[in-house]
């Protein structure tokens, strides 16, 4: 149960300059992360409602909406610049919201493509 609360299942670094602290307490995720889990646990319901069916469209959005995450994070470790703690929640808001795309509309894929087949069997 303490892994839940202390998010310990998450592989983040937990860097202490890269996390949120409250009171002289670090919260358990860096904001990369932390905008991760906000964008997949606030995207799932919101994308379920809103978009009815996977497309090329949609999955296009799951993939460009990952995509500033990968930039801001691979060019923050090639030494090209730095990034902000504001900057990594917000490129990994995106991306958790991308994955959140990814995730309902493979899951409802998945779930059509299971009653066709067994519609056919019987």
């Amino acid at each position: 149960m303490k892994e839940w609360y202390t998010l310990s299942f998450m592989p983040c670094h937990r860097m202490p300059e890269r996390s949120l602290m409250v009171k002289g307490k670090q919260f358990p995720i860096c904001f990369r992360c932390m905008g991760i889990l906000m964008g997949i646990l606030l995207g799932i319901p919101i994308i379920w409602l809103l978009i009815p069916s996977l497309s090329f469209i949609a999955l296009m959005m799951a993939g460009g909406l990952t995509f500033p995450l990968l930039a801001d994070g691979f060019t923050q470790k090639w030494g090209w610049r730095r990034s902000t703690n504001m900057l990594r929640l917000l490129t990994g808001l995106l991306c958790g919201t991308g994955l959140s795309i990814g995730v309902v509309l493979l899951s409802k894929w998945g779930v059509s493509m299971i009653m066709l087949i067994t519609s056919l069997n019987h």
